[in-house]
């Protein structure tokens, strides 16, 4: 069985990389933040590209001497309210953050637009997003469920969020809490890792025990590779207006996938709202690491 209890959060996206500055691709500038609905104004992340066949390190790559702000947005597209942001220092990596002000840190508003702004290497970098609106578990899943009886995966109902007027896209993320432990062994010279069988902990799930490409060894699993390395928290395809069920009453109704968990036993589910911005990445990240015709 998988016991649930759900976690929330609505999240975002800011991020660019221009596309319009010179032509060495070793010198061009990315941006990243994820602002997070009722949450502080995010730190922001800057660095330079590298040519390819280099190795990309953030510590060297980083840019330090860049003009960072984010500005709240009002009616067509005004600036509201300007946030400056200053350089965290050289353990930052190329970290900004809010500039300190007298009070509480600004808080990322739902359903707002905020954009940001960067100049470095003589280029200027711009990124706007709307915050998706907020949201609240009302029906949680059942606190027990039994591994796929249901194929859609475990059920909860929320409320629902908009995001600059469509409707909301979804990714769902879980954490096992009581994962077993797996330990180093040498198999005909090679290391292999074999489940302790710790009381109160449970073991991956089929599809990770496949990957992981794990076989029964008496009471034991024998594996190739350690399931705790990669499976023990998970993350559910895009679930777009397709997949989700919309009664009309002002809630939706979610399944969570089961290749989200990775492991039987309790886990954590967080649902998020992604904004366009966020979506794009997800997608284009879904397409690199499993290969199709499709080009990202």
């Amino acid at each position: 069985m998988t016991r649930l209890s759900v976690l929330l959060a609505a999240a975002l996206a800011l991020a660019a990389c221009d596309a319009a500055g010179p032509a060495d691709p070793g010198n061009q500038v990315v941006v990243s933040a994820f602002l997070e609905a009722g949450g502080t104004l995010p730190p922001v992340r800057l660095t330079r590209t590298v040519p390819l066949g280099e190795v990309y390190d953030p510590a060297t790559a980083a840019i330090s001497d860049a003009s960072v702000r984010v500005e709240l947005l009002g009616a067509g597209g005004a600036v509201e309210q300007a946030f400056p942001y200053v350089y965290a220092g050289p353990d930052g990596a190329g970290t900004y953050v809010p500039r300190p002000e007298p009070g509480a840190l600004p808080t990322a508003l739902p359903g707002r637009t905020y954009r940001l702004t960067a100049e470095a290497l003589g280029q200027t970098v711009t990124a706007e997003t709307t915050v998706p609106e907020t949201f609240e578990v009302l029906v949680p899943p059942p606190a027990e469920i039994v591994y796929q009886a249901d194929p859609r995966g475990p059920q909860l109902r929320i409320s629902t969020s908009s995001t600059a007027g469509r409707q909301s896209i979804y990714v769902a993320t879980t954490a096992a809490l009581q994962p077993d432990e797996f330990e180093e062994v040498l198999v005909d010279g090679e290391t292999r890792f074999r489940s302790r069988n710790v009381a109160g902990r449970f073991r991956p799930v089929p599809f990770v025990a496949l990957f992981a490409d794990c076989d029964e060894d008496g009471a034991f699993l024998l594996c190739e590779e350690d399931p705790n390395d990669l499976y023990t928290s998970g993350t559910s395809p895009i679930i777009n207006e397709s997949s989700y069920i919309l009664p009309g009453d002002g809630t939706a109704i979610v399944n969570v996938p089961w290749l989200a968990f990775g492991f039987y036993g309790p886990a954590t589910i967080a649902l998020v709202a992604l904004d366009d911005a966020l979506k794009d990445f997800v997608e284009t990240q879904t397409l690199q690491q499993n290969p199709t015709t499709i080009s990202p």
